[in-house]
């Protein structure tokens, strides 16, 4: 049984290593690793990525420390995601050996290790991926205590670990909520055991709290980001998450399989098993917790997988054992079928256009214009771009100050009410131009055509141009500008 777990847990790494770095950061990826560069001591990025913003720094911290070894590049700094994801594999199986058995686990294993959403997401420096693993690690130690009667150590490392799942993201407290609400419904949880796992929680996220209240700029930055997001309007339907979840997330077979588990449940009178109230209620808290959340994104169901991968499999307990002719091949069809139905690989294999989301993958050729500008225009450079992930990604691989037209109130960034003016009084030498991101991002069509005015009411000079290629409608292979960046009052690119 273990060469299969050796072999699951190399198919996991090789997918999320693959063409590493096919893609350039994305706008969150640039923000959290240049957190990071500044956290190992890089002070070109200190300027533009203070290490006093939205989230805790356990992730950032990590990636530091492999920029501080291996230097900094989109390379290096998403291998720490990919441990986690691959580690999130070795969890999920030894969850299923405690649920079923080693066959059921490592099916279940297999089933995230080639899952497409739980790949894209374990490829990119996002704080979720780290999130995700401490999450379903503290459902392990859950599912452990509920086995070990009487014995509290492991009420301990349900604290460290939900305190570690809040250390990757404030959001990570529901790993805390659902832990106790599991408890006690199981009726496993004393007033001595909550006491436990709230020292414990506390003493984990001790590095988050004592900053804000004894550093003045933590306090601060923590009272403008606060007022920041809980005054953020919702940017996604309420449907938002049923969609990405069995879309996406877990595909249309996987889905099926999860009805016919709570069904099989059902049927044989286990829906009350502690571990399947466990496993149900990890779930609903964490559905409840994010759909409440304003801001809905791509990456934040990522935490969500594990369980339901474990709660969709448990119907495959049964074929083990049941009398139905041919049930190994049956379920050695299961992956392949849970793969090829997932909503990216239907995209990919059909070449279905979609919408592209936060947290979806890279952002492909803003690396490629940036390193160009690292290159070509002096530190002195001041630029303005569309929107603010590429004007984060920019100032990663570049180190230039560059500010955006659309800005969404960060408190991170400057918000360029008149653009005319900072161009009039020098502040802004270079515009970078995006001229169809309207096509996959509709609420920036009115600064697309700002920018569009910009160009001409300056006289902006191409000095460089980025090209993508795309296919038109009958199928042909087209050119087209994806970035141009001009320069104006005369200033131009060497």
């Amino acid at each position: 049984m273990y060469v299969f777990l050796i072999i699951i847990i190399v198919v996991a790494m090789t997918l999320r290593v693959w063409d590493l770095d096919n893609v350039g950061f994305n706008g969150d990826e640039a923000v959290y690793g240049g957190q990071a560069a500044t956290l190992a001591g890089y002070q070109d990025f200190a300027k533009s990525f203070s290490i006093y913003r939205a989230h805790p720094l356990l992730l950032q911290f990590i990636v530091s420390l492999f920029f501080v070894t291996f230097g900094v590049t989109d390379t290096i700094g998403r291998i720490a995601p990919v441990i986690f994801g691959v580690l999130s594999v070795l969890i999920v199986y030894l969850i299923g050996k405690e649920l079923y058995d080693k066959k059921v686990a490592l099916i279940a294993a297999l089933v995230v290790a080639v899952l497409p959403y739980h790949i894209i997401i374990s490829r990119q420096v996002l704080l979720d991926v780290p999130l995700s693993f401490f999450s379903t690690l503290t459902l392990y130690f859950v599912i452990r205590h509920l086995k070990a009667r009487g014995s509290t150590h492991w009420l301990y490392l349900i604290g460290a670990s939900s305190g570690l799942t809040f250390l990757s993201k404030e959001v990570g407290i529901f790993a805390l909520m659902a832990s106790i609400i599991g408890l006690i419904l199981t009726k496993r949880l004393s007033l001595m055991g909550l006491l436990i796992i709230g020292t414990s929680f506390l003493l984990a996220t001790a590095p988050f709290w004592i900053p804000i209240l004894t550093i003045k700029e933590a306090q601060q930055t923590a009272l403008s980001y606060w007022q920041w997001q809980t005054s953020r309007d919702q940017n996604q339907p309420d449907t938002f998450y049923m969609s990405i979840i069995f879309r996406e997330a877990l595909g249309y077979f996987l889905t099926g399989l999860l009805v016919l588990s709570l069904f099989y449940l059902w049927r044989i009178r286990h829906i009350r098993n502690p571990k399947v109230i466990v496993l149900l209620t990890w779930i609903g808290v964490t559905l409840i917790l994010f759909q409440f959340l304003p801001i809905k994104g791509f990456h934040f169901a990522q935490s969500l997988v594990p369980p339901f991968v474990l709660l969709g499999i448990w119907v495959t307990e049964g074929l083990w054992n049941t009398k139905i002719a041919h049930y190994r091949i049956i379920i050695m069809m299961l992956v392949p079928l849970i793969l090829l139905s997932s909503g990216t690989s239907i995209n990919y294999l059909f070449k279905i256009d979609t919408t592209p989301l936060a947290g979806s993958g890279g952002i492909p050729l803003v690396r490629e214009g940036a390193v160009w500008i690292k290159n070509n225009i002096p530190d002195s450079g001041i630029l303005l771009t569309l929107d603010a992930p590429t004007a984060n990604i920019i100032k990663f691989y570049s180190n230039n100050e560059v500010f955006s037209l659309h800005s969404n109130r960060n408190p991170a960034y400057t918000e360029i009410v008149n653009p005319d003016l900072f161009i009039l009084n020098g502040q802004i030498n270079y515009l970078v131009s995006q001229p169809y991101m309207a096509e996959n991002y509709p609420h920036l069509r009115d600064e697309v055509d700002q920018m569009n005015d910009l160009v001409i009411k300056y006289g902006g000079i191409p000095v460089h141009t980025v090209n993508e290629t795309y296919y038109g409608k009958n199928g042909e292979i087209l050119i087209r500008p994806a970035i141009i960046i001009y320069a104006l009052n005369g200033i131009k690119g060497n």
